[in-house]
C-alpha cells in the first residue's frame, strides 16, 4: 500500500539519516506541512484551526504536529470516531486547576 505524497515534504536525508522509503509518510509535520496536510489554503488558517480545538498543536516542546494526532482530531470532529475517549489535551483542560 503506497501512501499519499504530502505537499512540501521530502523524503530527503536529514542530518545525514537515510531516507524515508517511499511508501512512508513522516509522521511529524512542520507547521506548513500540517497545514497543507489538512487542506488549508494558508498556514494562518490552520493556526485557526488549532485555536478553535478543530485540530491539536504542536507536540510539547516542539513546533512539529503529529500526523496520527490530526487524523484522529479530524475522525473525531467528522463523526468517524464518535465514541472516542478525549484527547490528552481535552482531558487535561478539563482537569486543570
Amino acid at each position: 500500500m503506497r501512501s499519499a505524497s504530502l505537499p512540501g515534504i521530502r523524503n530527503g536525508a536529514v542530518g545525514g539519516q537515510k531516507r524515508l522509503p517511499a511508501n512512508i509518510a513522516p509522521r511529524c509535520l512542520t507547521r506548513t506541512q500540517a497545514a497543507e496536510y489538512c487542506g488549508c489554503e494558508t498556514v494562518e488558517a490552520f493556526d485557526g484551526w488549532v485555536r478553535k480545538g478543530i485540530v491539536p498543536g504542536p507536540i510539547a516542546g516542539t513546533h512539529r504536529w503529529d500526523r496520527r494526532a490530526i487524523d484522529r482530531a479530524l475522525d473525531r470532529r467528522s463523526g468517524l470516531l464518535s465514541d472516542a475517549s478525549p484527547s490528552i489535551d481535552e482531558w487535561l483542560a478539563e482537569h486543570a486547576g
